[in-house]
């Protein structure tokens, strides 16, 4: 029987660290070299939040190796990818997961594709172990190049924001920087939690509808383009 330790270390068929793409990766990054835990964490972190961007797969139970060649992906996608990095450099982590109101997808999706739009989504983030506790880590959701256009589009606006892929009670300055304390970009959204999983397999075999939604017509030929599509105008403003 493998002891917490090892459970929440190992690789798994989502958690493919030993994949030669993200054993390339992490060597060319000299992520292993960093003395601290924390120095690890953070470089992972930010890794994943700003060079894969925000943006939506065909699937979403897919391996982190296949995240990475994609190199885009939202909350489920981007938690699997982040999750095998952090592992794969000696960081204890599992898998958060819940339910979340559609109100992330106001602004990037209008009308017709709003309404098509399941009122509630899944969601997933990650939990570290560090320095004894675990930390809840979500901010990697989203990149930073995106928030940031974002905020120049609203340059005037203030306070609590939820729509065009975040929700967060500070907009100007929303908790997505690695400070050795949680981080957050979609939380103020969570409607139901789904509880802990040791790790995304766990999470897909419990909540096998996660990945079916992605194999609707209504997903395939409406949301996802839609999406994308004010995801990347949004970009390019």
């Amino acid at each position: 029987m493998q002891s917490d330790e090892q459970q929440y270390r190992r690789a798994t068929p989502l958690l493919d660290y030993e994949h030669p793409a993200i054993v390339t990766l992490i060597q060319k990054q000299g992520w292993l070299s960093l003395p601290t835990s924390g120095e690890r964490i953070d470089a992972v972190y930010t890794f994943v939040r700003d060079a894969i961007p925000y943006g939506y797969a065909e699937s979403f139970c897919v391996p982190a190796s296949t995240v990475l060649v994609q190199g885009m992906g939202n909350c489920l996608t981007k938690t699997t990818l982040l999750m095998a990095l952090l592992r794969a450099v000696g960081i204890p982590c599992r898998l958060k997961a819940a339910m979340i109101s559609k109100v992330i997808h106001r602004g990037l999706l209008g009308g017709i594709s709003f309404l098509f739009s399941p009122r509630h989504l899944h969601h997933a983030w990650v939990e570290i172990q560090y320095q004894g506790s675990w930390l809840e880590i979500g901010g990697h959701i989203v990149d930073r190049p995106y928030l940031e256009k974002l905020q120049q589009k609203f340059a005037n606006f203030i306070g609590s924001f939820y729509g065009y892929g975040i929700a967060v009670s500070h907009f100007r300055n929303p908790p997505i920087r690695w400070e050795e304390k949680e981080t957050a970009i979609q939380s103020k959204a969570i409607r139901e939690s789904l509880h802990t999983f040791s790790d995304p397999d766990a999470f897909f075999q419990a909540h096998p509808e996660a990945e079916r939604r992605t194999h609707a017509l209504t997903y395939r030929l409406i949301l996802r383009p839609k999406l994308n599509r004010s995801i990347r105008k949004l970009r390019r403003s």
